[in-house]
């Protein structure tokens, strides 16, 4: 019996850290998408979020509707950190948005013990270090440039997109499917006051932010608040690293937008902090 309990722990725990991958990895197309948009990057996330919304609108159940104080957290956050996000991508390359951005991590780990009460283990601790080096070669690099607003708005969004993950833990009893729709929602209702050029789209472009909506956006929301329910919010942060080391080469091989050194090499650092965490113990028990 014990043996069994265990066994289903571990699948437990393998499959919250499957789709937290999957998350990161959906979320790592935001660039491409970004960048093949000429559009104003308030009209980008009216048009995302709402297709977002729609796409969990068949999955609802009327139990579902509730409000509280966490929920407003929520959906302010949320709203917040992705506008701040797509902003920065149109001011500085996709390689500092999402490399900057993903100062959320170090915020997450501060605010989970602080807030949480979550210990930090050595691992998690030693990973996350290496990851915030990186991160701090970008910064460095871009300090006194033109493109300074955008890398601040990016920090911005990582600040932000740090409480919503926070949140997320007082949250749990609602469903993934009710957040992702409500958040979205919301998000597209408080940005369309703003958003100050006509909302008509060619086809293409509305194809574009359809799919960025549907498949970029809601669903890896969705399965990031599913992976929390079984893995600390700790591990998620640090295994959504991967997003950073992506986005970027998507980037590079769609628009041709080239990384700088300095990024270039924050990634790689970010990338062997993930290896190292993941892959090490993972090795040791194949052995």
């Amino acid at each position: 019996m014990v043996i069994s309990k265990a066994t289903g722990s571990k699948r437990d725990l393998d499959r919250g850290r499957l789709l937290i991958f999957l998350a990161a990895l959906l979320w790592s197309l935001a660039g491409v998408f970004i960048k093949l948009l000429e559009i104003h990057p308030l009209t980008i996330v009216f048009y995302r979020s709402f297709f977002a919304s729609l796409v969990f609108v068949p999955f609802l159940k009327s139990s579902e509707f509730q409000f509280n104080a966490p929920i407003i957290v929520s959906v302010i956050s949320y709203t917040a950190a992705i506008t701040a996000f797509v902003s920065a991508n149109k001011l500085t390359t996709a390689a500092n948005a999402i490399v900057l951005q993903y100062t959320a991590p170090v915020l997450v780990y501060i605010f989970s013990r602080l807030v949480l009460g979550e210990k930090i283990s050595n691992p998690n601790a030693l990973a996350l270090a290496v990851s915030m080096v990186g991160v701090g070669f970008i910064s460095f690099d871009n300090a006194g440039q033109p493109e300074m607003s955008g890398v601040l708005l990016a920090l911005l969004s990582g600040v932000l997109f740090a409480i919503y993950m926070v949140n997320l833990q007082r949250v749990k009893e609602f469903s993934a499917t009710y957040l992702t729709w409500l958040n979205n929602l919301v998000c597209a209702l408080l940005v369309l006051p703003f958003v100050k050029q006509p909302l008509a789209l060619s086809t293409d472009q509305l194809l574009i932010v359809a799919i960025m909506g549907a498949v970029q956006l809601g669903l890896p929301y969705f399965l990031f608040s599913r992976g929390l329910q079984t893995i600390s919010l700790q591990e998620a942060a640090l295994i959504a690293l991967i997003e950073p080391v992506l986005n970027p080469v998507w980037v590079a091989l769609t628009v041709g937008e080239i990384p700088s050194f300095a990024t270039l090499v924050g990634g790689a650092m970010i990338l062997a902090a993930l290896a190292v965490r993941y892959l090490g113990p993972l090795l040791s028990r194949s052995r």
